[in-house]
């Protein structure tokens, strides 16, 4: 079993990258587009979030009325994906995996870097744009891409701190991306164990039972982090420092958390540091 996620640029080589490696060690392909899909199970839809709406947003203040649909939306994308973990060893190519996954330890986080003619050259072939303008249109395409990884976790999602390999397919070629990828993969530390899958158990958990709180009109957009064990069923509430102790009842969050099926307890706690 692995996990790879590829953090791609707009028209970048990752699609052949990923279709190299499952060549080479088997496993599914996933995109962010499946992932998308398999979220709305989850109530993505409920979020009112699109890429493309937000993009265009410029009013002051929007990030911040937007911030609990944000956390709603990244918490159902993140329960698909991990869904797609525990499934099959996967390849993910998209821009949400390398960050949302960070606390897994076996995923191995990779980031293609292409030159921008390179990609230019696509939109030529395909489109008969002229190099001009494909070379412009690739670089509205990576601005956009990048305002809206950027509203979503407020971090360069292009910092190679948040990757392990970064490939650069200026100086290598495919193939030479591969089997790199490949040889790095195969690596003990991409290596999963019991302990690392129960990480993964936990944190699909603690997602689904975050969902729950914000499908709850009572709970929706209160500060409460969320911890959970899998194999005891037990989920942490933890209400933020700023959320005063009463200010919700213990009562109306386990309410809340009842349509979960795994949660057999439910524990809550203050965070009593001082703001």
């Amino acid at each position: 079993m692995f996990a790879i996620a590829i953090s791609r640029g707009s028209l970048s080589a990752a699609s052949k990258l990923a279709e190299g490696l499952k060549e080479k060690l088997g496993g599914t392909i996933v995109t962010r587009e499946e992932v998308v899909r398999a979220a709305r199970s989850y109530g993505l839809g409920k979020t009112g979030l699109r890429e493309e709406h937000i993009l265009k947003q410029h009013v002051p203040g929007f990030w911040e009325r937007y911030s609990d649909a944000r956390r709603h939306y990244l918490a159902c994308f993140r329960a698909a994906l991990l869904d797609f973990v525990l499934k099959e060893p996967i390849i993910y190519h998209g821009n949400l995996a390398h960050i949302l996954l960070n606390d897994v330890p076996f995923v191995l986080r990779v980031r293609v870097n292409a030159p921008v003619e390179n990609r230019a050259k696509i939109l030529v072939d395909k489109q008969g744009l002229s190099e001009t303008d494909a070379i412009e249109t690739v670089k509205e395409m990576d601005q956009q891409r990048m305002r809206w990884t950027q509203f979503l976790y407020d971090v360069d999602t292009r910092d190679p701190v948040l990757f392990d390999i970064v490939l650069n397919l200026q100086r290598m070629t495919i193939d030479d991306a591969v089997d790199l990828t490949v040889s790095e993969v195969k690596k003990d530390p991409f290596q999963p164990t019991e302990k690392s899958l129960k990480i993964v158990r936990d944190l699909h958990l603690a997602s689904v039972a975050e969902i729950a709180l914000m499908h709850s009109t009572d709970t929706y957009g209160l500060d409460l982090k969320v911890r959970a064990d899998e194999r005891t069923g037990e989920v942490v509430i933890v209400r933020g420092p700023v959320l005063e102790e009463g200010a919700v009842s213990d009562d109306i969050i386990r309410t809340a958390l009842r349509s979960v099926k795994k949660v057999r307890e439910v524990r809550i706690e203050q965070d009593r540091r001082i703001t």
